[in-house]
């Protein structure tokens, strides 16, 4: 459970991010380096606040940061 920073609601999980407008529809993902070929770490997570509207980006699997 993610408690909003702003109004400290509870937050509703499981939202992630789409990019729009581009050919490959792809995911934002977490990535260490800074070529195109850097260590996938997985995906980004967003959580929304059906209070105030704020959005928090968090990462699930921190077992390998």
């Amino acid at each position: 459970m993610r408690i909003c920073n702003r109004c400290n609601c509870e937050m509703s999980e499981g939202y992630s991010l789409q990019i729009s407008n581009l050919t490959a529809i792809g995911s934002l993902q977490l990535v260490k380096g800074r070529t195109i070929f850097g260590e996938e770490l997985g995906k980004v997570k967003a959580a929304v606040c059906p209070k105030c509207g704020e959005i928090s980006l968090y990462f699930e699997n921190t077992d390998k940061l």
